[in-house]
């Protein structure tokens, strides 16, 4: 089976096992989205002051001021809205990165690749709040996180095909799975280590990935219009 197909189907396998409520979110009305919210504000909060898997779905409905029905309307338990908050938080990363706009011509996939970094970088500025509950949910959830770095390898590899004709590469996806690592190892530690992702660690980063994709890419790589969707 070709390793793109394997890609895929061991996220779908993953994300099978994930989101147990994902079917019954989109469904909800407004009283029951109101309700989801709360849940996943009062979740937060309780992570922050200290939460632990030891965290019990009744401290949060009842912190929440959710009924017992209407939370488990929502959610089949804590794992359930645990997976639901991890997912919220990298579907709107997957489509923070999908919506970027670069101005100016790419004309070399170094370039691009230091883009992706910086912009990465921005997005775990913009959710710092629930970035430091990330680790929590990641050793409660890991099918969470294999599915997270699944999807946005994903999209990191249409990016590239975006702005440049890409050559057959055996294993793209898998090199994209270690490109997002390198990039969530080294924000993760700066924001462990310095409170926030300083442009020495950018750097670090960049300088990462660019000599990572090095060992798979051609040093030039023909770009495609400037319109990237053209």
């Amino acid at each position: 089976m070709p390793y793109a197909s394997s890609c895929e189907l061991q996220t779908e396998q993953v994300k099978k096992q994930m989101n147990r409520s994902e079917q019954r979110i989109p469904k909800l009305r407004t009283r029951g989205r109101e309700n989801r919210r709360k849940l996943l504000k009062e979740v937060k909060r309780l992570l922050h002051e200290g939460g632990d898997g030891a965290m019990k779905f009744s401290d949060i409905f009842e912190a929440a001021s959710v009924s017992r029905g209407s939370a488990y309307r929502i959610y089949i338990g804590i794992d359930d809205l645990m997976q639901d908050l991890s997912s919220e938080w990298i579907n709107n990363f997957v489509a923070f990165m999908r919506a970027m706009d670069v101005e100016e011509p790419i004309d070399q996939w170094t370039e691009l690749s230091d883009i992706l970094v910086i912009r990465g970088a921005d997005y775990w500025a913009e959710t710092a709040d629930t970035l430091r509950v990330l680790p929590r949910i990641r050793s409660n959830v890991p099918a969470s996180y294999r599915a997270a770095v699944g999807d946005l390898s994903h999209c990191l590899a249409g990016i590239f095909d975006r702005y440049f004709v890409m050559p057959e590469i055996p294993g793209w996806l898998s090199k994209m799975v270690f490109f997002v690592q390198i990039c969530d190892i080294t924000y993760a530690d700066s924001v462990r280590e310095e409170g926030s992702i300083g442009q020495h660690r950018l750097a670090e980063a960049q300088a990462m990935c660019r000599t990572y994709l090095a060992f798979y890419l051609p040093t030039w790589l023909p770009a495609r219009s400037q319109d990237p969707t053209a």
